[in-house]
């Protein structure tokens, strides 16, 4: 591409909206109801960067624990329905610098977020913090067969990004917001240049990414990226 990059995928939770609270809340009192115990310091090592599925599953694999295809429904759907709760009472907030970053940057490229969360989760706290109409492509949990760190999500989202935008967009013209390492690692892989955010995990665990920021400060990034240019 002549501009470089042609367009921004993000991820949501723990790059957008500081959410990770609450889902490690949500598998939290889900799994209590089956005397499992989740802690909050393995949540963070090892769920960050699964979806709902993946989540249980590993949780429910590392236990050696049986989890038949019943149970995994009636797990993520009453997660589902604790995430929403929280969301109405509006547990989250974005995070620091998000909002300036991403309207400097909607008019400029297409954006797109790729997550592991439900889209409604997505689309509602999206509302509440004043973004939805800055991303024109949502690629959420239910819209791909392997959820992350697999990166046929992100694949996925940039397909649709292009054909709305009229570009045949690769890999390689995209820029990857990401917070989780195993992420970062997968979508390196197929060739996404990668920005990880230490919102999730110290700066210091990040790298996996091409560049990596503390917060998405605008300045910040753009000292990283010069590339990236911004509409203030």
């Amino acid at each position: 591409m002549q501009h470089w990059p042609a367009a921004v995928l993000f991820d949501f939770d723990g790059v957008i909206v500081n959410s990770e609270p609450l889902h490690f809340f949500a598998f939290k009192e889900v799994l209590a109801h089956e005397k499992i115990e989740l802690s909050e310091e393995e949540y963070y090592r090892q769920l960050i960067g699964f979806d709902d599925r993946g989540g249980f599953k590993h949780v429910f694999q590392t236990r050696g624990l049986p989890l038949d295809p019943p149970l995994l429904l009636r797990l993520m759907t009453r997660k589902s329905e604790v995430m929403m709760e929280l969301i109405e009472r509006r547990q989250y907030a974005a995070l620091p610098g998000v909002e300036g970053f991403v309207r400097g940057l909607w008019r400029r490229y297409p954006l797109g977020i790729c997550s592991g969360a439900l889209r409604e989760e997505i689309e509602a706290m999206l509302e509440g913090v004043s973004l939805r109409d800055c991303f024109s492509v949502i690629v959420a949990a239910e819209d791909v067969t392997v959820g992350k760190p697999d990166p046929s999500g992100y694949i996925k989202t940039m397909h649709m990004l292009g054909e709305r935008s009229g570009a045949a967009l690769k890999p390689a013209d995209c820029l990857v917001i990401e917070d989780a390492p195993s992420v970062c690692r997968s979508v390196r892989k197929v060739g996404f240049p990668v920005l990880a955010v230490a919102s999730s995990y110290p700066i210091e665990q990040l790298t996996d990414a091409d560049w990596a920021v503390r917060t998405l400060d605008t300045a910040a990034v753009h000292a990283k990226i010069p590339q990236l240019k911004f509409l203030v």
